[in-house]
C-alpha cells in the first residue's frame, strides 16, 4: 500500500478545493485579510468631491473622471467610486445648486486615498478634467449607501 493512493489525492483536492472556497469566502481582500467576511462589516472611507462643469463639457469631464477611475483601480487600498449628476437643481436654498455632479470614492484608509491622488500621474490625469473648481476630496463620517436598497 503506497502513500499517494486513490483515496489520498481524493481527499487531498477535496480539502484543497474546500480550503480555497472558505478563505476567499472569510477574506475577500488581501488588506482585511484578518476579518472574517459575515461577521464584521467592512470600513471603508468615504470620500465626496463636488464638481462644477460646464454645460458645453459635460461629455469630456465624464470621460476623465472615467479614466482617473481606471488608474486608481490598479491603487491598493481603492473601493469603488460613483458619480452623480445633479439635475434640475434650481432652488438657490440648496447647498448643491452650485454643482452640477457629486463624486463618492471609497477607500480602506485615507492614507492609502491621499498617495494614490499625490502620484505625479493622478495629478496629470486631474489637471486635465475639465471642471470649474478645483479637484478637492472631502472625508465623510457618515454617508449612507443604499445601493443594495430595493423598494
Amino acid at each position: 500500500m503506497g502513500t499517494f493512493t486513490r483515496k489520498f489525492f481524493n481527499r487531498a483536492l477535496s480539502f484543497g478545493f474546500g480550503f480555497l472556497g472558505l478563505y476567499s469566502f472569510a477574506n475577500p481582500d488581501l488588506e482585511r485579510i484578518w476579518e472574517l467576511h459575515p461577521a464584521f462589516d467592512q470600513k471603508d472611507y468615504a470620500f465626496l468631491s463636488f464638481y462644477k462643469v460646464n454645460e458645453n463639457d459635460y461629455n469630456e469631464f465624464e470621460k476623465g473622471i472615467k479614466g482617473l477611475t481606471r488608474y486608481l483601480q490598479r491603487k491598493s487600498g481603492y473601493g469603488y467610486t460613483r458619480l452623480v449628476r445633479l439635475v434640475d437643481m434650481d432652488d438657490q436654498s440648496d447647498l448643491l445648486s452650485d454643482y452640477d455632479y457629486v463624486g463618492t470614492q471609497t477607500w480602506f484608509t485615507p492614507d492609502l486615498m491621499k498617495s494614490a491622488l499625490d502620484s505625479s500621474f493622478s495629478q496629470k490625469i486631474i489637471s486635465n478634467i475639465r471642471m470649474q473648481n478645483n479637484f478637492n476630496s472631502q472625508l465623510f463620517k457618515i454617508v449612507v449607501d443604499d445601493s443594495s436598497y430595493t423598494p
